[in-house]
């Protein structure tokens, strides 16, 4: 494992390789520039991408904004070029909601011209442009045209459709959104594409049926990269130990035992002898990770967690437990602040709720530890699965997901639990707790339904994709 100096030093080396002679030794393979209008460090399954292309011998081009920090296999591969494209100028947070309609127009251009400009005139050009949608305005027409004058094959990546995630910011009735839901924009420049990958089959159906979309298409739906698995008692004991460190945890203390003589994290207790185990009182970690969006609705947790702490109140009158919650949420976003205040309202004596950011190192580690994750994520095209639900299966966390009409694909019933509502999220919840740590019933299923579901990563996933490149 790198030390953290030599670690800062290759994250250093590798992000001003865009702008420095390059210096680096190139894979044998094709050119590959890999396009996403949007914070590297934040997309994950565009690094994905990049890292197994970059691991096949292909020459890569990262393109896309700077902000978190990228995985680290990113950074320390000799195949991967960051390309920081400057961040476009923006009005004030402050200043009055017309202002960013007159500044869109501009954003637009300024994007066109720092996307034509790196494609064409920074980068070695390419054999092939992968390229990321949403957004669709304007990378879907620089894509196509940058391919046309490079001769290059264009492939797109379909997260989602833009005209679905433009109706979430500016609403459904608005006209920008009308005239997106024509599909002129996307329709026109996307599909006659070289290649198209999708992240669901009800999308590919979607493409070949209503858009029809011509060239190859594959559907290779997220999974969870080969370093994402589930921690032993020993490696969870040293996460949370170090984790209670932070300031971001300091509601949620570690305390030494002074009876045993047993020190004891959050989750786990450490012997005299140096052995580990669970604690038996311990509580259920629960993890969920969002960008807060306007597609993830938050009160229907925070509900359910307040059904929980009533239903524990009153079995503790009844001279009955209901184990304690811990719920970690992650991630950066919009929409944090307003439930973060939301969540500082509510007063819980059974569940403890703490927000905070994770690196792309710990992010894993913590999935690893975590007893169940939960997803609110409802997709705005209903078309679209939820990462964080690979990445929680990926790690051996069973899953509680809101429903949606293509959830089923990644939430079978043996992996996970879907729910439409806050009282039907809180009686699972009930129900999971109830069970854990015990060997028989529906928690035990679901564990070992997660474990089944990571056998396949995305590496071994990923090899039908990898003929496209050739």
């Amino acid at each position: 494992m790198k030390s953290r100096s030599s670690s800062s030093k290759a994250r250093q080396r590798n992000a001003n390789r865009g702008s420095i002679a390059e210096t680096n030794v190139r894979g044998a393979g094709q050119r590959v520039a890999v396009l996403v209008l949007g914070d590297i460090g934040r997309s994950p399954r565009m690094q994905y991408h990049a890292l197994s292309l970059a691991k096949a011998g292909h020459s890569v081009d990262l393109i896309g904004y700077p902000g978190s920090t990228p995985m680290e296999g990113i950074l320390a591969s000799p195949n991967i070029t960051i390309r920081h494209l400057p961040t476009p100028p923006q009005p004030p947070p402050s200043a009055p909601r017309v202002l960013f309609y007159l500044f869109a127009p501009l954003k637009v251009v300024y994007q066109l011209v720092v996307l034509f400009w790196t494609i064409l005139a920074t980068i070695k050009h390419p054999e092939f442009i992968l390229v990321q949608n949403p957004p669709a305005i304007p990378t879907l027409l620089v894509a196509r045209v940058c391919a046309a004058i490079t001769r290059a094959r264009l492939v797109i990546d379909w997260h989602n459709y833009g005209y679905t995630i433009l109706g979430l910011k500016l609403g459904p009735d608005h006209p920008v959104v009308s005239l997106a839901r024509r599909q002129v924009f996307e329709q026109f420049f996307g599909k006659s594409a070289y290649a198209h990958l999708c992240v669901t089959d009800a999308m590919a159906s979607d493409l070949r049926s209503n858009w029809g979309v011509s060239g190859k298409l594959i559907v290779l739906h997220d999974k969870a990269p080969r370093h994402f698995r589930r921690l032993d008692t020993a490696e969870i004991h040293k996460l949370w130990t170090r984790l209670l460190a932070d300031s971001q945890f300091s509601q949620l203390q570690l305390h030494t035992s002074d009876e045993a003589g047993a020190v004891e994290s959050l989750l786990t207790s450490r012997h005299k002898d140096g052995t580990v185990s669970m604690r038996k009182d311990r509580p259920m970690l629960v993890v969920s990770s969002t960008s807060w969006t306007a597609d993830e609705d938050f009160s229907i947790l925070l509900e359910a967690l307040a059904l929980y702490d009533e239903a524990a109140i009153v079995l503790k009158s009844q001279g009955e437990r209901l184990r304690r919650l811990v719920v970690l949420i992650t991630g950066k976003g919009p929409l944090r602040g307003f439930y973060e205040s939301e969540i500082a309202r509510l007063q819980l004596g059974s569940v403890s709720i703490v927000t905070a950011w994770l690196s792309a190192e710990d992010y894993p580690l913590l999935l690893g530890s975590a007893d169940l994750g939960i997803s609110l994520h409802t997709s705005s095209s209903g078309l679209d699965l939820p990462m964080k639900v690979v990445d929680m299966l990926g790690c051996g966390a069973p899953v509680c997901a809101y429903r949606f009409s293509c959830i089923h694909e990644l939430v079978t019933g043996d992996n996970g639990l879907v729910f439409s509502s806050a009282p039907e999220l809180a009686l699972q919840l009930q129900d999971l707790a109830a069970q854990l740590g015990c060997p028989d019933g529906r928690y035990s299923r679901l564990l070992q339904g997660a474990a089944q579901f990571r056998k396949i990563d995305w590496d071994t996933h990923y090899t039908r994709a990898l003929e496209l490149f050739q």
